[in-house]
């Protein structure tokens, strides 16, 4: 700290900074000096940032004599979007909130430079116009509820002074400012003609040493800045060392796990998750990404009725609810129930319902969670009725929290209570709304609550530390040992221009209104490089050569830099130390213990098509029980419609039953019979997806599947007769030792007693060759064929498309079916020695991979990769991927 500065302190002048940061460091540097002076006890800093100094100021101004109301920023918000909404322009926009957030903007740009912009009025586009007509909005009421807002603070100061406010003159240090806008020159002139003593200071400069470095990408520049930070530290550990990152936003995942790696390992190692960091991240998050606050809003977007699939999902796996870590296992397969249903929502009253286990299949103990919802569904309905002013609607959404058990039963960790204070202070402050906002429902309150959340950056306060990782603007007048400041790319430094969108350029331009232009960004860029040059002894700056695939040059500005000859490219962190040090054995083992004969095996004909088309996923599938969390499906998915279909057809050739009685019905009878058996088919699909087969939905699917069957009919009236056997029933089936239960879509028995077995498909292309080799694509008839019951006739796919409806397949004799070619005749004829030598090689084959399966074969080998790993739910799993990089390994390749 300057020794000037200390001593105009310790005299009681009020120092006022350009932000929060810099005003607690002060304050720390001075009581640092103090207690090192020997003194046990002195007066607390007055270092306060520009803005907090001005509501101090104007609170003392009413204090004195009666002012208007000065107004928070939800507050605000709250009139801007009002003046947006209200408008004939805002009701045409898609996002009325960001408007009202850059018109708020545009007007404290407009205040702090003064722009009379009512001059400019036939220069303004369609933006500027709609803009000038919601802040004339703003002022008017602003005006009838005599409010004040923060933009208008210090014009308001002003007036006040010349009115002899009876401010008592203080003296003032305007400290580390890069600008001062004509406003707030304004207001600081102002008080000086009060009696006030005004004086500006800049922050002290070193005469330091500066390099430059370049990395390959922002991982390794970010990996060897942590790594010189940590080697700083081992040699100096009370150094305070400042890392500035431009884009932090963006970075802070990235550099919280890299500097995790090299400045904290028991963090990354799982232990000590409760000590602080041995860095700062001036940057927070919002508010409502913090997983308690998370889980909090949830819960209040439940008590709407229904949550997002995923939502629901992380809801119940969150340990924020009563019973939340007791119940998590039955919570997870709850979770894994909805998901199987397919629904993208899941309503509020269902949830409950499966909680309490009442659908045939639910998984029991969740019984805590069942309980409070039985009384939380009315709760949470009673909540959903009527309007309210804003501070009643904040009384609510504690009562509904509560009634979930938030915050659950656990010790919160530091961060996560500090996280619920904020939260509770965030709701409270709904309450504060009643002063602007009229009486709301519950979807509006809940959503300006969630705009609040979204809108308020946390940060945990953490002890002090010597490692600050700052964003560009937090890093000026700070003082530091060494100093890194990273991403000074050609793209990123200087920074590209962000004007306002609702006023014109060129008014921008003139007024010097700040990161409007690049001319005033390459300024500013210069001012900042100056800065950082004289914050510490040694200073580095580095740049990245790649992002991606994209070439990045450095940055113009630091040419004048001398290169650092011994920058560390490829430090070694935690991770690749842990790696390098490996003892690996490799054991290349694809087999699991053996099976006896004789068990059954869930799945049925899947069993065989998985593992035919590869040995570990029959054995992740039918072994070990493995399945992918389903996802949720907005309208029917393929299955849904294919299920339909055969359902459909399935009652459809109840009623029909034979040849016989299709040819024997009028046109008329058979579009009935069609339209029954859809409609029948279509209302057990409602049941069970109600969201999705509304009436004109479901209108749509049985318009579709009749346009199906009444294809399928008019080609079965060209068979010879037959008698429909069998319609979807199951069929145990034992391969080998391997018994499965299949269910074939149809059986029909011809006149001569045989056979014709049918296999309906409904989303793809099918073909006879699906059943040829090793490994057959579509085992399911062939399995059937090979059990050797009752004289087969025909195998065939009954392929049901919008494209086409046919059969596909072979027969022993031909005239079996149309379109199906005898086996003799085909172009499979050649594969197969003969109809019974068909049979038997089929039979050679299923039995085969039961055998292989009782073996415990379980090869990664995809027997077409990578098409056959492309709607397989297991590569993490089985690491295909990794295994074929390091090429084919034995039991690796592929055979056909």
């Amino acid at each position: 700290m300057r020794p000037d500065l200390a001593q105009r302190i310790e005299a009681g002048c009020v120092v006022v900074t350009p932000n929060r940061r810099l005003a607690a460091h002060l304050k720390r540097e001075f009581d640092l000096a103090q207690a090192a002076s020997g003194k046990a006890a002195w007066p607390t800093a007055d270092c306060v940032s520009l803005n907090a100094f001005l509501e101090r100021t104007w609170a003392e101004v009413t204090r004195c004599a009666a002012g208007a109301a000065l107004l928070s920023p939800q507050q605000e918000a709250v009139l801007w979007e009002r003046a947006v909404a209200d408008s004939p322009e805002g009701a045409a926009l898609l996002h009325p909130e960001a408007a009202a957030r850059a018109a708020r903007e545009a007007w404290r740009i407009q205040c702090a430079h003064h722009i009379e912009l009512d001059r400019y009025r036939s220069a303004l586009d369609d933006d500027g116009r709609a803009y000038l007509h919601w802040s004339d909005e703003y002022r008017k009421l602003l005006r009838a509820g005599n409010w004040l807002d923060t933009a208008r603070v210090p014009e308001a100061i002003i007036l006040a002074q010349q009115a002899g406010a009876g401010l008592v003159a203080r003296t003032l240090v305007l400290y580390g400012f890069d600008l001062i806008t004509p406003q707030h020159r304004a207001v600081f002139e102002a008080l000086a003609g009060g009696g006030w003593q005004v004086a500006e200071m800049a922050a002290h400069q070193r005469a330091g040493s500066a390099l430059r470095a370049a990395y390959d990408d922002r991982e390794a520049e970010l990996a060897a800045v942590a790594w010189q930070v940590k080697n700083a530290l081992a040699s100096r550990p009370d150094a305070r060392i400042g890392v500035v990152v431009p884009d932090l936003a963006a970075a802070r995942s990235d550099m919280l796990r890299i500097f995790d790696d090299a400045l904290d390992p028991a963090r990354v190692l799982g232990a000590l998750r409760e000590r602080p960091r041995p860095y700062n991240v001036s940057l927070g998050l919002p508010l409502s990404g913090h997983p308690l606050v998370h889980t909090a809003l949830l819960i209040l977007e439940l008590a709407r009725g229904e949550l997002a699939l995923e939502d629901a999902g992380s809801l119940l796996r969150s340990p924020f609810l009563a019973a939340g870590e007791q119940e998590l296992a039955s919570r997870a397969l709850l979770d894994r129930d909805l998901r199987s249903d397919g629904r993208p929502v899941v309503g509020l009253r269902r949830l409950a319902r499966r909680a309490r286990g009442e659908n045939p299949g639910d998984v029991a103990g969740c019984r805590e969670l069942a309980v409070r919802l039985v009384a939380w569904v009315k709760l949470a309905e009673e909540a959903r009725k009527g309007r309210q002013a804003p501070s009643q609607w904040s009384t609510v959404f504690q009562r509904l929290l509560a009634g979930l058990g938030w915050p659950g039963e656990r010790t919160l960790e530091s961060a996560e209570y500090q996280a619920f204070v904020k939260w509770r202070e965030t709701v409270s402050s709904l309450s504060a709304l009643d002063l602007v906002a009229a009486r709301l429902g519950y979807d509006d309150a809940l959503a300006r609550l969630k705009r609040i959340a979204a809108e308020t950056v946390f940060q945990p306060e953490t002890p002090d530390v010597p490692v600050q990782v700052l964003g560009v603007l937090e890093a000026n007048a700070l003082e530091f040992d060494r100093l890194f400041v990273t991403g000074l790319s050609d793209e990123a430094w200087p920074p590209p221009p962000r004007p306002n969108p609702y006023l014109p350029l060129a008014l921008q331009r003139a007024h010097g209104v700040a990161h409007a232009t690049g001319e005033w960004q390459l300024e500013f860029a210069r001012r900042t490089m100056s800065f950082w040059l004289g914050a510490a002894r040694e200073v580095r700056l580095s740049w990245p050569r790649r992002e991606g695939e994209r070439a990045l040059g450095m940055s113009p500005l630091l040419t004048p830099i001398a290169d650092a000859r011994d920058a560390v490219q490829h430090p070694v962190l935690l991770r690749g130390a842990i790696f390098a040090s490996r003892a690996i054995e490799e054991i290349a083992d694809f087999s699991a213990p053996g099976l006896p004969a004789g068990i059954d095996v869930k799945g049925g004909a899947e069993f065989f098509q998985n593992q035919a088309a590869c040995p570990f996923r029959g054995f992740a599938a039918h072994r070990l029980g493995a399945q992918a969390l389903d996802a949720a499906r907005v309208g029917l998915d393929p299955r849904d419609r294919g299920g339909l279909v055969h359902r459909a057809a399935e009652y459809l050739w109840k009623e029909l039953a034979s040849s016989a009685r299709l040819a024997a019905m009028s046109d008329e009878e058979l579009r009935a019979a069609v339209a029954r058996a859809v409609a029948a088919a279509a209302e057990t699909v409602r049941r069970r997806r109600p969201d999705v087969m509304t009436d004109a939905f479901a209108g749509l699917e049985r318009s579709r599947v009749e346009a199906l069957l009444a294809r399928l009919l008019a080609l079965e009236k060209t068979r010879a007769p037959f008698t429909v056997m069998g319609r979807e029933e199951p069929r145990p089936v034992s391969v080998a030792g391997v018994r499965v239960e299949t269910r074939l879509d149809r059986v029909d028995r011809l006149e001569d007693g045989s056979h014709v077995v049918l296999d309906y498909k409904t989303s793809r292309e099918v073909d006879a060759a699906d059943w040829r080799g090793e490994r057959p694509d579509e085992p399911q008839l062939p399995l059937y064929a090979a059990s050797g019951r009752g004289d087969l006739a025909a195998v065939a796919f009954a392929q049901l498309t919008a494209r086409q409806v046919r059969f596909e397949g072979l027969s022993r004799t031909a005239g079996v079916l149309p379109g199906v070619p005898q086996l003799a005749e085909s172009k499979e004829a050649r594969h197969y020695p003969g109809w019974d030598g068909m049979l038997e090689t089929w039979r050679a084959v299923l039995e085969a991979l039961a055998r292989e399966y009782l073996a415990g074969h379980a090869a990664v080998a995809p027997k077409n990769y990578p098409d056959t790993c492309k709607h397989c739910d297991f590569p993490t799993l089985c690491r295909v991927r990794e295994l074929r990089d390091r090429g084919p390994v034995g039991e690796h390749e592929t055979s056909e």
